[in-house]
């Protein structure tokens, strides 16, 4: 599944109601700076696979932040 993909069916991601419960709005204001570490660390590799996976992270966890803070 690529990163379009994932945003595309962000409503069909399914969390555990305890995952969220009193923890939204720490993981709302930890994702912008979790996010812009994994973009930096992503220039920074070489290997395309590790930067294919950390695109895929990157578009998961704004697709769960889209669920959970807004």
């Amino acid at each position: 599944m690529d990163t379009k993909e994932i945003l595309n069916n962000a409503n069909s991601i399914s969390l555990e109601p305890a995952a969220t419960e009193g923890n939204q709005s720490e993981l709302c204001k930890i994702w912008p700076t979790a996010k812009q570490a994994l973009e930096i660390l992503q220039g920074l590799i070489k290997n395309p696979a590790l930067k294919v996976i950390i695109s895929t992270i990157i578009a998961a966890g704004d697709a769960i932040i889209g669920k959970v803070c807004n």
